[in-house]
């Protein structure tokens, strides 16, 4: 399949050269780098799992999203608040 990529120059050049010095077509490398890319797991996508620590209460309340948005909201205006604090000394 053709396609069009945008790619930056210096990579661009990089990339030609090494294939130049390996006797290979340019199209070639980049097919097996993207193969690599794409059979290599990424630890990205353990980031994308939230985790949270569970505290026991004698209250018994679910954890939902809106819970969580709202403490994580406090959380940033709290530190945005210390910000703000240490400026003004």
């Amino acid at each position: 399949m053709k396609t069009t990529l945008e790619i930056p120059n210096e990579l661009f050049r990089a990339a030609k050269s090494k294939a130049a010095l390996d006797g290979r077509k340019l199209k070639d490398l980049v097919a097996e780098g993207l193969s690599l890319v794409l059979q290599t797991p990424t630890p990205q996508a353990a980031q994308h799992r939230a985790r949270f620590l569970l505290i026991r209460s004698k209250e018994s309340r679910v954890l939902t999203a809106k819970r969580v948005d709202s403490a994580l909201e406090a959380e940033s205006q709290e530190e945005a608040k210390q910000i703000a604090k240490s400026l003004r000394r």
